[in-house]
């Protein structure tokens, strides 16, 4: 009667704190009497009213009757989406079954509700991101709230990247990975940034690699950002780099007879002061 009659009042009276038998009640709501209805109208108004009544464990287990046990609105996408917030406010442990289980709420919303103070759901939100194909705020999410001191976010986030090997993912590693700024760390950065093809970072690349020694990793960049982007700055760098290696001499002279736009003068007078004689030459 209290489901069929849809009335506010009725329900705010049964599900009123001074109602000692408030529990029966939601116990029979939840086990049977709504979980039979077919009527839209009818768990619309139950849902508010739980919601009216600040039952927000009772709420999840009404929802959960309803969505997670083949009743006609277990894909309504509202009570799914009411679901997971409501397990996000009142029932954190839940909301990664409903994550997982759940195949039609909006998921980009909720993850961002999920990550916000004082949630802090960023592995669900991460999951939220795997599931919905977006990559690269799964990546985000990794490497900017689930990284630690020890770098384990950044191990985490580098098999990530090579299951879902996307350019994306692989150049926010990248970026990341030389953010660290360690010399373990470039070659990998580089590496990352190769499987992306994206050289947008080529001046960061190359200062961190230069200060770090890192030439032969630097070379392997350079080849691919010079497919990428025509800038001297990159042919320089290139010319410079061969050149700082002993045993790519002959690299070196096969680069400047083949079409380049280096500085060819600039590069030599560095390397001159450089007493890197030979080179210069």
């Amino acid at each position: 009667y209290l489901v069929e009659r849809q009335s506010p009042e009725l329900w705010a009276k049964a599900l009123a704190d001074d109602n000692q038998h408030r529990r029966h009640v939601i116990d029979q709501v939840v086990s049977t009497a709504l979980p039979e209805s077919k009527n839209a109208d009818e768990v619309t108004a139950a849902v508010k009213a739980f919601i009216d009544a600040d039952l927000p464990n009772e709420l999840i287990e009404l929802l959960e009757k309803i969505v997670l046990h083949n009743s006609d609105f277990s894909d309504n996408r509202t009570l799914q989406n009411l679901l997971i917030l409501t397990a996000i406010k009142a029932d954190k442990s839940r909301v990664m079954d409903y994550v997982h289980r759940l195949d039609n709420y909006d998921g980009p919303e909720i993850a961002l509700i999920a990550m916000r103070d004082p949630y802090n759901l960023y592995e669900e939100a991460f999951e939220i991101y795997k599931k919905c194909g977006m990559n690269a705020e799964a990546m985000d999410t990794l490497l900017t709230n689930l990284d630690d001191d020890e770098g384990s976010g950044l191990e985490r986030a580098k098999d990530f990247a090579s299951r879902v090997n996307e350019p994306q993912v692989w150049y926010k590693l990248g970026a990341a990975q030389l953010r660290h700024g360690v010399c373990a760390m470039i070659p990998e950065a580089i590496d990352s940034y190769i499987k992306a093809g994206d050289a947008t970072d080529y001046m960061e690349v190359i200062a961190v690699a230069e200060r770090e020694e890192c030439y032969d990793d630097l070379i392997k960049y350079l080849r691919m950002a010079r497919t990428k982007q025509k800038d001297s700055y990159i042919d320089s760098e290139l010319l410079y780099s061969l050149a700082k290696c002993d045993d790519r001499m002959d690299e070196l002279e096969d680069f400047l007879d083949a079409t380049n736009t280096a500085n060819v003068q600039s590069v030599g007078d560095r390397l001159y002061e450089e007493r890197l004689y030979k080179a210069a030459k």
